[in-house]
């Protein structure tokens, strides 16, 4: 690997540390440049602003995530498996900063790097819609019950996968593969006594 690709793997590495431990709006470039050992002005060789880093951040995760997830629902599985291993692909690509970068990619994106950040708004579309597919697959199969909107029904999937974000901990009770297993537990069976 040539240097300056290390030197890039450096700065993302590092950018997505700092937004993981202080939050994205709190980061800035000379920040990331110190932790990287480099002055600012070399920084903006690589990036120009936290946005670019930002996107290659994200950018890689989801469309992992999505790959993933085709691969998944390509397999001749049934509803109920299918439905688990999307869940557990969804937390096993987790990191529980990138929700909170994605938020600040929503919300903030700038005029000059929008067409970066209009590729990820449709890539976060097309996992919603993927789920939205699986759901309706379901529904038709009779697998879902049928007073339960397939659209509210991913939402609350993606409710629940996401809000690791607030809680979650790598050095916590559990792994990602069993919290993945109780969510999967939960939306499947319910949490009633039958």
């Amino acid at each position: 690997m040539t240097k300056k690709f290390k030197r890039r793997d450096l700065i993302l590495q590092q950018g997505n540390r700092l937004f993981a431990e202080r939050g994205f709006a709190a980061i800035s470039l000379e920040d990331i440049a110190a932790a990287v050992g480099i002055k600012r002005e070399s920084l903006y060789y690589y990036y120009p602003g936290k946005y670019d880093l930002l996107y290659d951040i994200i950018e890689p995760q989801i469309t992992s995530t999505l790959e993933n997830f085709d691969l998944i629902l390509k397999q001749d599985q049934d509803f109920a498996t299918t439905l688990r291993r999307a869940i557990d692909n969804h937390l096993q690509q987790f990191n529980p900063s990138y929700l909170h970068m994605a938020m600040a990619v929503r919300k903030n994106s700038k005029d000059d790097v929008e067409e970066k950040f209009t590729r990820l708004r449709d890539l976060f579309k097309a996992y919603e819609n993927k789920w939205f597919d699986l759901i309706q697959r379901g529904s038709d199969a009779g697998e879902v019950r049928p007073d339960q909107p397939p659209r509210m029904v991913v939402y609350s999937i993606l409710g629940l996968c996401n809000s690791l974000s607030s809680w979650y901990r790598p050095e916590g009770e559990m792994t990602l593969e069993q919290i993945a297993g109780h969510f999967s537990d939960i939306l499947l069976k319910g949490i009633t006594k039958k």
